[in-house]
């Protein structure tokens, strides 16, 4: 998880620490931020007035699994054993006025993985042991009626990790600490008046390096198989760090006639930073020392014996930060069978880069998003409920790739052509004269300008639901949801006729863009009050160039790709025609898109996107105090895709025939769970629980390799067989 890097502050949370967790479908209130999905928030717990605590552990063990059907992801996707322990313990300090509550939970990961082959590779079998812990404390104070401080803090870190699995030259070993802490405040200042207030600082260290510490080999990448031999890529560290503030005031108004009012204000501040530094392996490569490009080598195949291109790595540091604050105005207005809310959500943001200059900025007026939302009691029965929802949501900038703005280019490199000829020796591919320098990607050669009009990238999404009592323990619901976003940030390829080279501009792309459509039904109730059940059905479509506030990789063994805000889709300069170095610039981007060229298939549906999906949830509560669930999910299929390869960037990184134009077949799964708690002596507890994930075992393919390669089409990962979860916990 990196939070920092894509403005999320978020941290893992142990599960017994939860009190409560609150689903909020409808967010466009402005002061739930800029997230156009629902959210869930987690409510810990705080001690209380009596000492109490709980003992308990799950265990997922590899022998509790069903033998998995063949794919080609074995060391991906690994035989797991899970184990997770977990103690908690809450009570008063000094009782009606300070409590306190801790938690811990160790995590147990072991991966093994049988010998298989991929294409001509064999891969060996593997071990690998991975131990972390997650602890969080919270103390609640109440120095006077109405008044409620807690500071709360987490610390996640991994413990020890031993063996890999994959090539052994390649396996690397991760270390990590998350620390969040938070700080709320809760006053009732009247009966009519609301005041909260909240500080949060999240820092992250987070380091992978070789297992092996080799880094004079350099790894090679395969392009006819997507794998990478002979050595790990590299060792990145990263420090990540967000720092939160809000203030918030809630006044209740009853206007008679004019309706009961809640209005509420609210102010906020962000600050986000990190220092980044890759380290590549390869040194032994470094062909042409003192250049500038002296941090590692990797070289790419096209297959035994055939050297492709040799990457030639610059400096790989970062170091950047953002900040801005944040306003938003709303009220929540009652008028008979009439209920409305009205508001608006402003930000700003500034931009720095590794030196600490302010690459741009955007003000309050950057980022206004007007929302609206109304509600109407159809009979005034309460049972007939219409509701319509629109707003925009605006989005601040990420600090994940604005490293390419920097002085010193985080990622900068150099690639060489292969000119020698096949089935060279070592001494032969260390020899300068036979690689040609075809691309440079660096803050000199490729400098990246920044629009002066660019805008933040906002997303615009519309609702309307309409939901029926039925009878006394039914409820009906159906609802459309649409959404889109258009003009999104990119860095594009332009030509420039006076260097015959292209050059790199920031600015709102034309062809970017991404859409959503949804109709969803559900209906939910309660037997006899003995049963109760969920069930929905959704008909969706995500389209769009792009998928999301996370990577696209250029395969499944190279975890870099383009982002959200910033990535590959676009790079393609319109070299107009008889201009020199139009074939080559062509060649070395064809398949990006630009501005002059088309999206080049980029758009279509997305990888998350799935045409029909059906949910039933039940719950069966049987004699002698068995709870009895059961889930059943229906999915028909996934969009996928043919991936290219990108002479640029090294990777299958473009739709030679479009995106999402394909499907993975339908598949269904059954999960179940039985739990029952037992009342011993001295007011304790034992629970003891089992999940059944899969019951029914399906295996159905939900990945197929997407790389242009002999291998493409081949199943790459399938649902994940039968697994059996014990569960053990004793609470007092």
């Amino acid at each position: 998880m990196k939070a920092a890097l894509i403005s999320d502050s978020g941290v893992r949370v142990n599960y017994d620490a939860w009190d409560e967790v609150q689903i909020i479908s409808d967010g466009f209130a402005p002061e739930m931020g800029q997230a156009l999905g629902g959210f869930v928030n987690i409510v810990t717990k705080s001690g209380g007035n009596n000492f109490h605590g709980e003992l308990g552990g799950l265990v997922r063990d590899w022998h509790l699994r069903a033998k998995r059907q063949k794919q080609l992801s074995v060391v991906s996707v690994p035989d797991t054993s899970l184990q997770q322990y977990f103690g908690n313990l809450g009570g008063p300090i000094i009782k009606d006025k300070l409590w306190f509550f801790l938690s811990d939970n160790f995590f147990g990961n072991f991966d093994r993985s049988s010998p298989h082959s991929i294409g001509w590779l064999t891969v060996p079998a593997g071990e690998r042991r991975i131990n972390t812990n997650n602890a969080f404390g919270k103390i609640t104070f109440t120095p006077q009626k109405n008044h409620t401080l807690s500071l709360s803090g987490t610390l996640d870190k991994s413990l020890h990790q031993t063996g890999g699995i994959g090539l052994p030259e390649t396996y690397t070993k991760t270390d990590y600490t998350d620390y969040y802490s938070r700080l709320n405040y809760r006053g009732i200042l009247s009966p009519n008046t609301l005041l909260t207030a909240a500080w949060g600082q999240y820092k992250r260290t987070y380091e992978t390096i070789p297992l092996s510490g080799d880094f004079r080999s350099a790894s090679y990448f395969w392009q006819d198989i997507a794998q990478t031999t002979n050595n790990a890529d590299r060792q990145t560290s990263d420090i990540e760090g967000r720092t939160d503030l809000s203030l918030g005031l809630t006044q209740y108004l009853d206007l008679g006639r004019w309706g009961n009012h809640e209005i509420g204000a609210g102010l906020s501040y962000y600050q986000n930073n990190w220092k980044g530094s890759w380290r590549w392996t390869g040194l032994d490569f470094d062909l042409w020392k003192g250049n500038g490009f002296d941090n590692g080598a990797q070289i790419t195949w096209t297959s035994h014996g055939i050297p492709l291109t040799l990457w030639e790595f610059g400096s790989y540091q970062a170091n950047n930060a953002t900040k801005g604050f944040g306003f938003f105005l709303q009220d929540n207005v009652t008028i008979g069978r009439f209920s409305f809310m009205l508001g608006m959500r402003t930000e700003t943001q500034k931009i720095f880069n590794d030196v600490g200059e302010k690459v741009w900025s955007w003000g309050l007026g950057n980022f206004l998003q007007p929302r609206v939302s109304m509600a109407i009691d159809l009979l005034g029965d309460g049972r007939n409920v219409l509701k319509f929802g629109c707003g925009r949501f605006a989005n601040p900038q990420s600090i994940q790739l604005l490293s390419v703005f920097n002085m010193h280019m985080f990622a900068s490199y150099r690639v060489y052509g292969w000119v020698g000829s096949e089935n060279p020796t070592d001494a032969q591919l260390k020899d300068p004269a036979n690689w040609a320098l075809s691309y440079e990607q660096s803050a000199a050669a490729t400098p990246e300008r920044v629009d002066p009009d660019l805008k933040p990238n906002k997303t615009t999404r519309f609702l309307l639901e309409f939901d029926r009592q039925l009878g006394g323990n039914w409820a009906f619901k159906i609802r459309g949801v649409y959404s889109y976003a258009k003009n999104l940030t990119e860095d594009i390829g332009l030509y420039d006729a006076a260097t015959q080279w292209g050059t790199w501009f920031y600015t709102n792309f034309e062809l970017k863009r991404r859409d959503y459509r949804a109709l969803e039904v559900e209906i939910t109730g309660r037997i006899s009050g003995k049963f109760m059940l969920n069930a929905s059905y959704t008909w969706s479509q995500a389209k769009g160039t792009d998928p999301g506030n996370f990577l696209e990789y250029g395969s499944w063994d190279v975890p870099a790709g383009g982002g959200y805000e910033l990535g590959l889709f676009g790079d393609r300069p319109y070299v107009p025609p008889g201009s020199p170095n139009k074939e080559l610039l062509d060649s070395i981007f064809y398949g990006l898109g630009g501005r002059g060229i088309g999206n080049e298939g980029w758009y279509g549906f997305l990888p998350y996107s799935v045409d029909h999906l059906i949910k039933i949830l039940g719950t069966y509560f049987a004699p002698y105090g068995f709870n009895i669930s059961s889930s059943i999910e229906y999915l028909s299929g996934y969009h996928w895709e043919k991936k290219g390869w990108s002479p640029a960037y090294g990777g299958y990184y473009t739709f030679p025939e479009g995106r999402g134009g394909r499907l993975t077949p339908a598949h269904m799964y059954v999960d179940l769970a039985i739990v029952k708690d037992f009342r011993l002596m001295q007011g304790a507890t034992l629970g003891l629980g089992i999940n059944v994930y899969n019951l029914l075992n399906s295996q159905r393919p939900v990945s197929f390799l997407k790389e242009d390669t002999s291998l493409f089409g081949q199943v790459w990962g399938r649902q994940l067989p039968r697994w059996l979860q014990l569960k053990v916990t004793m609470r007092f």
